[in-house]
């Protein structure tokens, strides 16, 4: 259902409703439009809203920004990500990572290049339109993994547990992985995911073919600032931040000159004990003969 991937090209644009097989989302469950056609230039309050949610994708000003998504999908996202950016706001470099996943996903101007519109359903509202009900993505495992990795050991004040516990289903943060992070986002089962999503991470080298490239962004590390007005994660949310603890130093040895000093006294003390016990002898010696 996406015959074209390639750069500049979407594989969903717009909304077509809300998804019939999805009942008590807590978000929206409006999904996007089966169209594989050109990127839409980003203008107005489009461009305005996407420099604040996804600054990643604002390439420059009027006419040269391109994307995927409408304002009423932005600003679907926009939500979504105020929500994630409250679980994970104590690590900047984590919650910019997940949103960024969401970002490429929906807004991308690229986004035919690693997304495959599996099945759709035709929208009553406007005739020939299809709703998208599942689609796959391909990732590459790289930028899973690190995206994954700025997240693990994000804490939750509130409960004093981790921020996966609440992102990764039945698996918690222990048995978390970055494929069952991302298969949980898109279980269109778990609450909030509109549609069903399938994720792929493919390892460098492997290309799944028919046009598809695997999305490679970057991702920060826990211990890097997203924008010049944040802080890199704590000590406790990133084990990368925490200083090195230094052990004490060992004080200098005892020398007494060039001598080891406990080895002079030890002889000093030997030396009294053999004199004393001498003139002991001595002193008997002399109390015998008168």
């Amino acid at each position: 259902l996406t015959p074209t991937h390639q750069a500049g090209v979407c594989a969903f644009y717009g909304e077509c409703g809300r998804n019939p097989e999805v009942n008590g989302s807590l978000l929206s469950s409006n999904v996007p439009c089966l169209s594989n056609t050109p990127a839409r230039v980003a203008s107005g309050l489009l461009l305005s809203l996407l420099r604040s949610v996804c600054p990643e994708l604002a390439r420059g000003d009027n006419e040269t920004t391109l994307v995927c998504c409408s304002l009423r999908q932005l600003s679907a996202l926009s939500t979504s990500v105020t929500l994630s950016g409250a679980v994970l706001a104590r690590c900047p470099a984590c919650a910019r990572n997940f949103a960024n996943l969401y970002c490429h996903n929906i807004c991308s101007p690229d986004q035919s290049l690693f997304t495959n519109v599996t099945r759709v359903a035709d929208y009553a509202a406007v005739p020939g339109a299809q709703a998208v009900l599942e689609y796959q993505l391909f990732y590459r495992a790289r930028y899973a993994e690190a995206a994954f990795a700025s997240c693990r050991d994000v804490r939750l004040p509130a409960t004093g547990g981790y921020a996966l516990d609440t992102m990764c289903g039945r698996y918690g943060a222990r048995l978390c992985t970055a494929q069952r992070w991302l298969d949980f986002q898109g279980d269109k089962n778990n609450g909030l995911a509109p549609l069903q999503i399938n994720f792929h991470l493919l390892p460098g080298g492997s290309e799944p073919g028919q046009g598809i490239v695997p999305l490679d962004a970057s991702a920060w590390d826990c211990d890097q600032a997203p924008s010049a007005g944040q802080e890199p994660c704590s000590c406790q949310d990133c084990a990368r931040t925490c200083q090195p603890v230094v052990p004490p130093s060992e004080p200098p040895p005892f020398r007494i000159g060039e001598a080891d000093g406990v080895l002079v006294i030890c002889v000093l003390i030997f030396a009294v004990l053999a004199l004393a016990f001498l003139a002991a002898v001595l002193c008997r010696r002399g109390s015998a003969e008168e």
